[in-house]
């Protein structure tokens, strides 16, 4: 059961090779804002290493001298230099975070788009991955956008003092370059291990998360089996290698952060003991020395910050991958066009959920198929002998294979799926309910222009779905709370949810799969009744993939499909003395 939830089946998938990076997605499609803030954080950071150098030059022709128009007028330039470089750091800070923030969206947004377009692959993931990846992984994989401009005029100006102390002395200079390699060789060795390390770990979150979205959508089930103790064991032993393998990730983050600080420390001291001997015999001024000392403190500071870095870039890095791994098993890309957010936002709003305007309803013009046809005004039902056959006719109304489905006039493929969903829903068999009230959940797919506020609409679809009892079980009425996955309600109850939803999109083409098998015969034969009365109209088709013999009764028709074919169709009461089409319905 533990990985029985998955998104999809297994499909081909687009060679790994193919797919672009992520973090080069990332650098083109902020590269103009680059262009600029990289100038700008290199000046800021360049002001503050200007900053003990200015001070010294003040000390050495200023205060040693006795020059106070000298003094007071450095002092003035040392507090522009500081207010200057202030105003240009929080300009810089406020565009990489808008910048950052939009990339998280981005990615979440066109991961959750890539899941749920039909023209997509599907891929077997479970779904505590997937959200693990659209999210915390995505959340890594953008932090490339505070990192960015802070590193490379960080190594810029690290280089720049390395200058500075080798114009003052060369062997200052070489002290410093020394330590810089000696550092870049540390972090060239420890990176890969990082890496290894937080794939690992990350891995093995995912899965703790697949775990547990897998025991909270069967609680029921593990509890009519009685087998409470062992799911929670499962859940504390997957929960433990996530947790052992971050404690290992850390600490692997604690050794590079200790060695990078040992190296910059060692390196530092060296440069402030060589630069104080210079001073004591004259080689140096004091305030060059003063100089010399702030800028081996910035640089500290610097260097700290940097040797970070292989721990971060470990993290993005191996988050970025796992992103575009789940692109690519997608069939889609990170810069695929049809999954950016302006394409998504307009989609939204000229078609209320990613599907066609309200201006298409009643229009459908029914579902055909190779098989068989739901005119308009018709009720139909198909029963099959074999699941597979019902799961491949409702997997040809989705469009997620080309068989000659048409609504009206137009042929459904892939592509425009997605485009003829305000003429079309299906209502899958698995029930999905969010987190929200009852209302709210009934609200989901009603069509736009619904009066939300007037539970007129709402009555109906209950009624229609033979859910009426749940307003008195259900202690605030519309306004209950409906947990996520509907875990507070019972089978029967969240079918029923589920079917009243579908009942209030009022969509001119419906598919309902097996509506009722978590219902008993009194409440099905309700159900029956009261759907069939809401859906006949001579502007809707409705089709029943089911066995139920109370939605069968009431059909205008019913098909009999074995092995991909039609056996037989007519009224349910002929049906019946076909021995086969009797046994079936019967089970």
């Amino acid at each position: 059961m533990l990985d029985s939830r998955s998104v999809a089946v297994t499909a081909p998938a687009v060679p790994r090779a193919s797919a672009p990076g992520v973090m080069a997605s990332i650098v083109r499609a902020h590269r103009r804002m680059l262009a600029v803030v990289l100038p700008l954080a290199t000046l800021s950071e360049g002001v503050e290493l200007l900053t003990p150098i200015v001070l010294g030059l003040v000390i050495d022709h200023g205060v040693l001298t006795g020059d106070l128009r000298l003094t007071v007028l450095g002092a003035l330039g040392l507090i522009l230099l500081r207010v200057l470089g202030v105003l240009v750091w929080a300009w810089i800070f406020v565009q990489t975070q808008k910048a950052c923030m939009y990339e998280r969206h981005r990615l979440r947004v066109g991961l959750t788009g890539a899941v749920l377009d039909p023209r997509s692959h599907p891929v077997r993931r479970p779904a505590g991955e997937v959200l693990s990846i659209a999210t915390s992984d995505a959340d890594k994989a953008s932090d490339l956008m505070d990192m960015l401009p802070w590193v490379v005029p960080s190594l810029l100006t690290v280089l720049a003092a390395a200058g500075y102390l080798a114009a003052m002395d060369i062997w200052l200079g070489l002290a410093m370059l020394l330590g810089i390699a000696v550092m870049v060789v540390v972090i060239r060795v420890i990176t890969p291990t990082l890496s290894a390390r937080y794939d690992d770990q990350q891995s093995q979150a995912a899965e703790a998360a697949a775990t547990a979205t897998d025991l909270v959508h069967g609680l029921r089930v593990l509890q009519g089996l009685g087998v409470q103790s062992r799911a929670r064991a499962t859940y504390r032993r997957r929960s433990r290698s996530a947790r052992r393998a971050a404690l290992v990730n850390s600490r692997y983050s604690g050794i590079s952060s200790g060695l990078t600080t040992l190296v910059t420390g060692a390196m530092l001291a060296v440069v402030v003991v060589l630069a104080a001997l210079r001073t004591l015999d004259g080689s140096l001024s004091l305030g060059v020395l003063i100089a010399v000392v702030g800028v081996a403190r910035y640089v500290m500071g610097m260097l700290q910050g940097l040797s970070g870095v292989p721990v971060w870039w470990a993290g993005m890095s191996t988050s970025a991958r796992r992103v575009r791994d789940l692109y690519t098993d997608l069939g889609r890309t990170v810069d695929d066009p049809e999954l950016g957010l302006d394409v998504l936002t307009t989609q939204r709003d000229e078609r209320g959920d990613l599907g066609g305007g309200p201006g298409r309803r009643g229009a459908a013009g029914g579902l055909h198929l190779p098989q068989l046809s739901v005119a308009d005004g018709e009720i139909v039902a198909l029963a099959c002998v074999d699941a597979r056959d019902a799961d491949a006719i409702v997997d040809a109304v989705n469009g997620r294979t080309a068989t000659g489905t048409h609504i009206g006039e137009q042929p459904l493929t892939p592509g425009n799926r997605l485009g003829l969903r305000s003429d079309l829903l299906v209502e899958p068999h698995v029930v999905d309910l969010f987190d929200g009230t009852l209302r709210e959940q009934l609200a989901t797919r009603a069509p736009r222009g619904t009066a939300i506020e007037d539970d007129t609409w709402a009555a109906d679809a209950l009624r229609a779905a033979g859910a009426e009892d749940l307003l008195r079980i259900l202690p605030e009425g519309y306004d209950s709370r409906i947990l996520d996955r509907g875990a507070n309600l019972s089978g029967g109850q969240r079918q029923r949810i589920a079917l009243a939803r579908a009942v209030a999109a009022d969509a001119p083409v419906l598919v309902l799969h097996d509506p009722t098998t978590a219902v008993d015969a009194v409440t099905e034969q309700n159900i029956a009744e009261a759907l069939i009365a809401a859906r006949r109209r001579t502007d809707r088709a409705t089709l029943l993939v089911t066995r139920a013999p109370a939605l069968l009764q009431e059909a205008d028709r019913v098909v009999f499909m074995r092995d991909g074919a039609v056996v037989t169709e007519g009224i349910h009461q002929d049906l019946m003395g076909h021995a086969e089409y009797r046994e079936v319905v019967r089970r």
